[in-house]
Parts: structure tokens; sequence; C-alpha cells
């Protein structure tokens, strides 16, 4: 007569099994080219979601249990190199937001100070330099692709600015002939699109 095991071992085998898939699917995201084809390329019926590659993008999904730390958590790294930012402003350029997502955005960005001119807040700036349009253009694919609410919005603006300019900014770059400075020295990036600094 062949052995049984019983059922709680064979519960105790499927449940590691699913938390390693799980485990081993969580790696950083990368922020796709805003050029390439928006269509993802069809994914296995055998490959879990959360096992997808840092070349599609895709984000760990939310932990099951809720907690201020999970909710707020970015899986998003970030250079803060010029080839980022003209990708962030492309999204920018190309990303509609509906009404609702608009208001995450601004909702998200409002309670920061703009690098540039702290006397404003960084989801109206008090120009569209390439800095705020680069935070706009993050913002509007983390809502819209990966769909971020206020606060991981809010959480991945501040890391994009951290890794943009490590030193910090001084918020005053507007009054003090920043805007043609690059953004790596507490500057704008420049004003147009095609020149980012």
């Amino acid at each position: 007569m062949p052995q049984r095991f019983p059922r709680h071992s064979l519960a105790l085998v499927v449940v590691a099994a699913a938390v390693f898939t799980i485990a081993c699917g969580k790696e950083a995201a990368r922020l796709p080219d805003a050029h390439a084809s928006h269509e993802q390329p069809a994914r296995s019926a055998a490959v879990p979601k959360a096992a997808a590659s840092v070349a599609e993008a895709s984000l760990p999904t939310t932990p099951p249990v809720a907690s201020p730390v999970a909710a707020t958590r970015v899986d998003v790294v970030f250079s803060g190199k010029r080839d980022e930012t003209e990708r962030l402003i492309a999204y920018y350029q190309s990303i509609r937001l509906t009404p609702e997502q608009e208001r995450v955005k601004v909702e998200a960005l409002a309670s920061i100070p703009a690098p540039c001119c702290s006397e404003n807040p960084l989801a109206t700036c008090c120009c569209p330099c390439n800095m705020a349009k680069a935070a706009w253009g993050l913002s509007a694919w983390l809502i819209s692709e990966k769909s971020y609410d206020v606060v991981q919005v809010r959480q991945a603006a501040k890391d994009w600015l951290a890794a943009a300019n490590p030193a910090g900014f001084s918020g005053d770059a507007c009054d003090s002939v920043g805007c043609t400075r690059p953004i790596r020295e507490n500057g704008c990036g420049g004003m147009d699109a095609a020149q980012v600094l």
C-alpha cells in the first residue's frame, strides 16, 4: 500500500513553493524607453507576473499585509543621469493623464517645494524647466503605467531628485541664473527639452 503524506505537509510544500517563486521574481525596475513601442511582449503563461524581467519594468505586487512601509515603497532605481532625464521629459510629452490621474499627480507633487524655486510647489513650479518636466513625466509614467498612488509618486519624485543632484538644491536657482545650469549643479537643467543640461 502506497504511503500517504498528511494534508498539512502538502499544504506547507505548496506555500513554500509559492513564496520561493515570488521572492525570486522581485527585482528593481528600470524605466522603459519612452521612444520605444508601448506594446508589451507576450508573457508566457508559465511565468508568474511577479517574476517578470527587469527589461519589462514590472514592479512587484504590493505585499498582502498592508503596512506603512509597504505603502510607500518605491521599486524604481534612478541613475539621475542626463539620458534618464531626457526619457522622463519624453514621458511628460507623450503620456496624457485622465482628470483623476492628474489629481493624483498634483496632490503628490504639491507638498514638494520646487527645487529651483522653493516658493512654488513642484506640481506647478514657476516655469516648465527641464527638471520640472522630468518630474512631471516621471509622475505621469508611474501613475498611468504602474498605478502608483499619491504617497508612492511623492516618494519616487524625491528619490529621483536626490539621484539627479545628490548634493541637494538651494531652492533659488531661478533667482541666481540657475536656469542654464545642469540639474546636478543645483540648476534647472535648461529650458529646452531638446537640450537637457
